[in-house]
C-alpha cells in the first residue's frame, strides 16, 4: 500500500475510532457501532477482504462518512432490507438512501447472526439521466 493509501486509511481510523456509534430512529433501542468491520469493508472487496478496492473509490466513501452518520442520525425507516447467509449465520443488510448537503448517498448497516448492528458501507447513490451520472438536489436535514 502507497504511503497516501496508508494516509487514508489512518484518516479512516481515527473517524472510526472518534465516532464509535450513531443512533438510528430506525432502531431506536440499538446502537450502530462503527468497528473495524466497516473500515475493512471501505478498503477491501470479495470473500476474506481479498480485493483491494481502488484508491479512489476508497478516497470517496471516506469523504462521505460524515454524511453517513447524519442519514444514520435522521432515517426512520431503511429503504431496503436483505437477507444473506454468511459462513452458516443469518446476515441481515438494511440500506439507508438520502441527500445531505446536495449529495445522495447509500449507507448500509449489517447484522451477522447475534452480533452487534454495524456500519457496513457508504457509497454515492448515482442514478442515470438520459445516458449521464447524475446526483440528487436537496438536502435531508432541511425536510
Amino acid at each position: 500500500m502507497s504511503s497516501v493509501g496508508k494516509k487514508l486509511k489512518k484518516e479512516a481510523k481515527k473517524f472510526f475510532k472518534k465516532q464509535k456509534f450513531v443512533v438510528c430512529p430506525a432502531f431506536p433501542k440499538e446502537k450502530i457501532l462503527f468497528n473495524s468491520k466497516g473500515v475493512s469493508h471501505l478498503f477491501y472487496t470479495g470473500a476474506q477482504k481479498r480485493y483491494p478496492r481502488p484508491f479512489k473509490e476508497s478516497k470517496t466513501r471516506i469523504s462521505l462518512l460524515p454524511l453517513a452518520v447524519r442519514v444514520l442520525e435522521l432515517l426512520a425507516l431503511p429503504q431496503e432490507e436483505s437477507i444473506y447467509e454468511i459462513d452458516g449465520q443469518k446476515a441481515v443488510y438494511w440500506a439507508f438512501e438520502g441527500v445531505i448537503d446536495n449529495k445522495r448517498i447509500k449507507v448500509i448497516v449489517r447484522k451477522v447472526g447475534n452480533g452487534a448492528k454495524h456500519f457496513w458501507s457508504v457509497i454515492p447513490a448515482w442514478r442515470k439521466a438520459r445516458g449521464t451520472r447524475v446526483n440528487a438536489k436537496g438536502n435531508l436535514a432541511k425536510q
